[in-house]
Parts: structure tokens; sequence; C-alpha cells
């Protein structure tokens, strides 16, 4: 937001200079983007009086003009400007003058006509982006006068404002903040809109809004014969200053009211209206406008049309229409100035893709009560600059009287979260220098109406950041904080997600993080409509939905990989999910797991043709369990709407369901690439730490050492390994120590079709001593013995 700081002197007393002035606003808030001079000219820059103009012979486009400089002698200078006329005052640099691009005038020949400096326009002065004429005053001011002294040096200081601040978005409400820091009173223009014209608008004119909840308030006013042309100088040196191009008194106007109150207008040319009643309504699907950009748009249901009773003359907060605009014709001026839904507004800008300074007031919502006020003060400079009337009356469309809210400022709170004593007076005095009615107090607290201009403004804590602001920040001691002594680091909850979180890790699964919100195409599958949050301000379309499920979110991870050539894939997301359905827990914690790929592409041989399946899927959750010591569980076949019928299974411990996984239907695989399967697992974290661990039985290390012998065998291809386990353990070896399947063997030529070869590892040791060779092979000779007896197998 560009101020000048002489316009800001219309409004309010400023002792300082421009860079004490950005520092002291900077040190409440307000922060500084840049600061500009804007004037400071040299004294050979002159107000000059064209006398005559005459055509260079030699050059079609170049004017020869004798010029009057104040210096007593008419002086020749070549102009190709195309407004340079005979009795106009415009300005003169003088030969030797060095402009502010740096350029160094000299007395010279063009095309063989002498030339004693340029008449320039705006952009060689360094006053704006003007360069279609040279800069023509309305004012007889005598030739010779340094055109410095005509503008007046200004300094422009460009703010950042952040979004909760749309008050700053005007020179009336950084006037305030200024008027605020240093208890200087705030002076808005005075209006008089006592120019009528006679009549009544309301029977020359209508306004119906049929979309209340979207435009909240509607005025209009109507201003007959009015005589388009340019703006006077100190309009246009206003809007100069902070970057606008000066277009015609009309469009200066609403853009001066603009800048200046913050509220966006809008000039209709009433005699191109094809009817006299204009309608703010919804867009009908398909329906199109033309803007003022000459772009033509095509609207939805979303978007909000200011119409007639043929079609749409603007697109509401956003920019006007090409059939409505404002032209050198036009005689009767229609006034708009409204107040429109500032996440409607942003959701249009975005989907036109059109950009403006009004839209950018609107998306962070403007003053209500402000809405009025503009018009009155627009209406009044367009009846002072153009000599229009005024018809009488307004129409004034509104849902309702603003009623301002209060809020209650506790003085113990202030200094509870300040650390400093104010006292009750001072206090007030600061809310009441920000603008703000204290409405009642008493010794314990004081309650504060609330303005229109201050959106941000809701609860206690925020009048005690705007009394710290006003107070000085660097003003308040510093504190260091008392040390608690806190609880046990197992009642902590990050702790218990951290520890997860490791967990997963360390599993062999990398962890990925995402977005919180998900497009509502993308929330829509396999989630009922009912149960999804919708956000009511989302930054896009595509971040419209909390995130029902960490599904969507893995899905699009694993999409993302693939796009970019990683087809081998295990991730895990832990993260909140939400859940509007009446009657359900609306805010939880959800796992999710994603497999995919080769297991282990890094190797060599048949182990890097391996892929994951369903299976590996339940290992990870078995392994899982066991690490957090979670017995007693059961697996068992399941349903689930995003995963295929028949690959899918739930685990459950208490009757309670920890997790669901399967192979992901190909509902949600439409738009990826996959060249395996994918499997994913939905983990309820919540239900996961709400199981009770099994205690854990700790043994001492062994002292003595183990022996391992091997037993392999060849059996049929249906033998389970439980079975073979059930065997083993069934022999009741007392030094039997573990168990473990090394090598499963299969060729039809050495060991015959639909047969395997198993072998597997005895480890034997004894707590109380080494165990002897002789005892080992007594003990592996027993097992073999069993196994030969009660399966149906051959050892080798």
């Amino acid at each position: 937001m560009k101020t000048s700081c002489k316009w800001l002197r219309d409004y309010v007393d400023i002792d300082w200079d421009a860079k004490q002035l950005a520092h002291e606003l900077t040190m409440v808030g307000l922060e500084v983007e840049g600061i500009e001079e804007i004037g400071a000219l040299p004294d050979s820059v002159v107000v000059a009086r064209i006398e005559s103009r005459e055509k260079h012979p030699d050059a079609d486009k170049l004017s020869v003009c004798k010029v009057e400089d104040g210096s007593g002698e008419l002086v020749d200078v070549v102009c190709g400007a195309p407004n340079c006329d005979a009795g106009q005052y415009a300005v003169l640099a003088r030969a030797g003058t060095t402009l502010p691009g740096g350029m160094k005038l000299k007395k010279t020949k063009i095309r063989g006509q002498v030339s004693m400096g340029m008449l320039c326009a705006q952009d060689e002065l360094g006053l704006g982006d003007d360069h279609d004429g040279i800069i023509i005053l309305d004012m007889d001011t005598k030739p010779g006068t340094p055109y410095r002294d005509v503008i007046g040096v200004d300094t422009v200081i460009d703010w950042e404002v952040t979004p909760n601040r749309p008050d700053w978005l005007s020179h009336i409400g950084i006037a305030r903040e200024i008027g605020a820091v240093t208890d200087a009173n705030l002076r808005l223009p005075e209006v008089n809109t006592a120019k009528s014209g006679g009549g009544d608008i309301h029977a020359e004119f209508a306004v119906a809004v049929d979309a209340a909840d979207l435009c909240p308030r509607y005025t209009a006013r109507l201003i007959k014969n009015v005589t388009i042309g340019p703006s006077p100088d100190w309009l246009r040196t206003y809007l100069r200053a902070v970057g606008l191009r000066p277009i015609n008194n009309i469009v200066d106007i609403t853009n001066f009211v603009l800048l200046e109150c913050g509220q966006p207008l809008h000039a209709f040319d009433c005699d191109k209206l094809h009817s006299k009643k204009l309608i703010i309504r919804r867009a009908a699907d398909g329906e199109t406008i033309t803007t003022l950009d000459s772009q033509e748009h095509k609207l939805t249901e979303a978007n909000l049309l200011i119409a007639d009773e043929t079609g749409g003359v603007a697109l509401a907060g956003v920019m006007g229409g090409g059939n409505s605009e404002i032209s050198d014709a036009t005689t009767t001026v229609l006034l708009e100035s409204a107040a429109f839904d500032a996440i409607n507004i942003r959701a249009t800008s975005k989907a036109t893709k059109l950009s403006t300074d009004s839209s950018y007031r609107f998306e962070r919502g403007v003053d209500v009560e402000m809405v009025d006020f503009a018009s009155r003060r627009a209406a009044d400079l367009i009846c002072e600059l153009t000599g229009g009337s005024l018809i009488d009356g307004v129409i004034d469309v509104r849902a309702g009287q603003y009623e301002p809210h209060t809020v209650t400022c506790r003085y113990s709170q202030v200094r509870r979260l300040l650390g400093v004593d104010l006292g009750a007076d001072n206090l007030q005095g600061i809310l009441t220098r920000l603008g703000l009615a204290v409405t009642s107090a008493d010794a314990e607290s004081c309650t504060v109406a609330i303005p229109s201009f201050r959106l941000d403004l809701d609860r206690e804590v925020d009048l005690i950041e705007e009394i710290a602001r006003l107070y000085g920040l660097n003003n308040i001691p510093i504190a260091i904080p008392a040390a608690r002594i806190g609880g046990e680091r197992i009642d902590d909850a990050y702790y218990a997600l951290e520890t997860m979180r490791n967990e997963l890790l360390s599993l062999g699964l990398y962890e990925c993080i995402t977005s919180s919100t998900v497009a509502e195409t993308i929330a829509a599958v396999g989630t009922e409509s009912d149960s999804m949050l919708r956000l009511k301000n989302p930054l896009s379309a595509e971040m419209g939905v909390m995130r029902p499920s960490l599904l969507h979110a893995i899905l699009g991870t694993v999409a993302r990989n693939i796009a970019h050539g990683n087809h081998h894939l295990a991730v895990f997301e832990l993260g909140r999910i939400y859940d509007a359905t009446p009657g359900s827990q609306e805010e939880r914690t959800e796992t999710a797991i994603a497999v995919t790929g080769l297991k282990h592409p890094e190797r060599f041989s048949q182990e890097r043709e391996v892929e994951y399946d369903f299976f590996d899927m339940r290992g990870i959750l078995e392994d899982w369990m066991q690490i957090r010591r979670i017995d007693g569980y059961v697996i068992r076949p399941a349903t689930h709407v995003s995963f295929t019928p028949g690959a899918c299974a739930e685990l459950v411990a208490n009757d309670i369901v920890l997790a669901v996984y399967g192979e992901v239907s190909h509902a949600h695989l439409s738009d990826m690439r996959l060249t395996m399967p994918l499997y994913t697992a939905l983990i309820n974290v919540d239900a996961v730490l709400a199981t009770q661990p099994t205690a854990s039985l700790y043994a001492a290390l062994p002292q003595f050492p183990s022996t391992a012998r091997d037993v392999a065998f060849i059996a049929d291809e249906g033998l389970p390994n439980q079975q073979v386990l059930d065997v083993i353990y069934g022999a009741k070896v007392k030094t039997l120590e573990k168990v473990e399947l090394f090598d499963i063997f299969r060729d039809d030529d050495a060991i015959g079709a639909n047969r395997k070869s198993m072998a597997y590892s005895l480890t034997f040791r004894a707590k109380d001593r080494t165990l002897k060779d002789s005892e080992v092979n007594k003990a592996h000779e027993r097992i073999r013995t069993r196994l030969s007896d009660e399966l149906p197998i051959e050892l080798r």
C-alpha cells in the first residue's frame, strides 16, 4: 500500500519526516517496504508557456515551439508530443538539466532546428509512467517558476500491510494509525452532497439484491450533466505519486476515493445500461461477460454479477464490464459503492485470473459503514470537478444495520500477559486513541465496542495486543519464564506420537508430511458428502476440505513419486483427520502406510524381482504390534470401500479395529501409472495408543555359548511351516533355544513336482554350563527322528 506523505497530512498532523514516520509505525507493526522521494526536481525544470507551435520543416511528427520560460525571451524547443499546442502551460527542462533518469540535456539541433531543452512528459521527470504526451498544467503559473514548487516535493512510503488489517489499505486508515501513535486528531474530509439537481433517484432508478448473502450492502447515486475531461493538477499529482496513471475526472475520482477511504467504487455510464434497474445476482452457469480489459470470461453460479435486465454489466468486486464503461461522451453517471462477501470475491478473482485494487480490498474485507461515506465523498467530487448535478436521494439496500460487538478487557489479564501495570485510565486512553469506544468500565475491567473498520478484533487478547503495540513492545520488560515441574514424560501426547513415528521408521518406512487440506473432488472418493469438513475461506479450490482420511494424502504422495519415476515405495504418514458427521469424533489421529514396487531393488538376481504383496503389509503390522508389545490380536477378512474385495483384512484387539489394510481399489488409481499393485493400511492411532501393552519379562544375558545344528528335508508343497514348528517344539528338548527357517528350495527335476526342500537352523544353549557335542548331537537326532516319524517328509 503506497501512501503520499503530503496526502496523509490532509487527515492528520505529522511532525516527523518520512524516515522517522516509517520507523515509528514499524515499531507498532506496520512495516515498510520502501521509501521514495517524488518531485525533487532541479531548479532548471520550470513552468513554461507555449506561445506558438509550427510543424517541423523536415519531420512529420515533430513540432517547433516558441516557449516563454521566464527568462524574458522566447526560446525554441523541438517537441514530438501531440499535445504541445499554443497557449498551454507545460513543463520545460532547460538545456543543462540532468533528468532523474541521468540524461543531461544540451542545446542541440534536431533535424536542423535548434532546441533549447525539452518539454517533458510525466515519465521523463520520474513522476509516473505516462508518456502519451507532455504534462499540461491547468493553472496560470508564472513562467520560470520551478516545477518543484508547483507540485511540492513529496515522499511516498510503501507499506507492507498484513491480511488481517484491511483498514490500513487507505490513506485514512494509515492516518488513523498515525493519530493513535501520536495522539493526534483524525480529520475526515468534509463532504457536501447538497449540490442537488432535484428529482428523486428512486423514481429514476432501482436496485434489487437477489444474493444478499454475497452482497450485504449496495448503494447507488445518480449524477447528471457531467462533463468528462482531465482531472485538476492536485488530483493527478496525488494519483501519480502512488503509481496510478490519471485517465479522466470520473475514473480518477473513483481511484482517489479508493485510496483515500479504502472503499472500492465503480462508475457506470447510465445511458449505456439497457434498463433503469440493476440486479445483483449470481451468474448463470455458462453466462459470459466482457470486462474493461476486453477479455471475455465464462462464469458459473459461484460468481456474483451486477446486471441490468439484459445481462452483466460488471463482475462484482473485481472489474466493470466494457459495455457500461465511462467514455468522453458520458453525461450521466451511476455511482456504485458496495460491500461484497470476501470469500466469494477471492474465489472469483482466482477463477477469472483478475486481480485488481478493488478485488484486493474486497478479499480482505471492507468497512460496511464506510460504503455510504465513500459514495458521498465521490459524488461531492464528481459534482465539483465535472459540473454534474446530484439527483436527490440514495439507493441503499442492506441486509441489516451494523451492530458493533463488544469485548471485555480485564486489567489483571493485561498485567499478566504484558508484565506491566499501565493503570485503568492509561489503558482506556490507548483504546480510545485507536478509535475504539469504551462503553463501560469499573475497577476490574472495561468493555469496548468494536467499530466496523476493525474486522480483526474479536477477543480480549486482541485488545491486549493493541495495547502492547501502542505502549511499545520495546517498553515491555524482559522476564525470565518461571520453571514449573511437569508431569511424567509418558503422559506427554507429543512423546507418544514421536515414539510411534520412530517405531515406524525402524520398520524401514519413510515418513512423508502433506497438507491437512485436499480438494473436494479428491475427498469425495470413498467419503460421504455429509462427513466432509469444508473450509469457509479456503486458499484455493485444491485446499477446500479438511482431509477425511490419510488415504487421500498417502495416495497423493505415491502418485507424485511415480510421476517422477520412483516406483518402489514404502512410506507412511502420521497426522490428523477430520469428520463432520454428527455424533462422530470430529478430529482424530491416523496413520497411513503404503507399499508398492520391489521390496529390494538394490539387490541382485531373483531377490531383485520380489514385489511387495498383501502379506508384506500384514508382516509390517505384525512387526509393529510386536514392537509395541500388543498381543492377543486377531487378523480377519474385512471389506472397505477403498480396498479391493477379497484383498482386505483388519487387525482387531479387544474387539476394537486397530487397522484395516489391503490392495487399493482401482477407483483410486485411475490417474496413476502404477506398474505393480499398491497396498495400504489405515491405522487408528488413538485406538493403538489406548491398547495396553503386555508386561515385559526380562532375563539375564546368557553366560554360556550356543551351538547350532541344521536339519533339512523334502516335503510336499502343502506342508505348512507352523506344523513343522509344532513338531520340533513338541520334542520338548530343554536346551533348544531357537528355531529358524532359513531356506526353501524348489526344483522339479531335482526333487520332483509340487515338492520343496525346507532347511531349519536349530540353536541349543544351556543356562548353567557349556554343552558338549554329545549332548547337542543327541538332542539334534531326537528332533530329526520326531520329524521323520510324525511328518510325511524325507530327511536329507
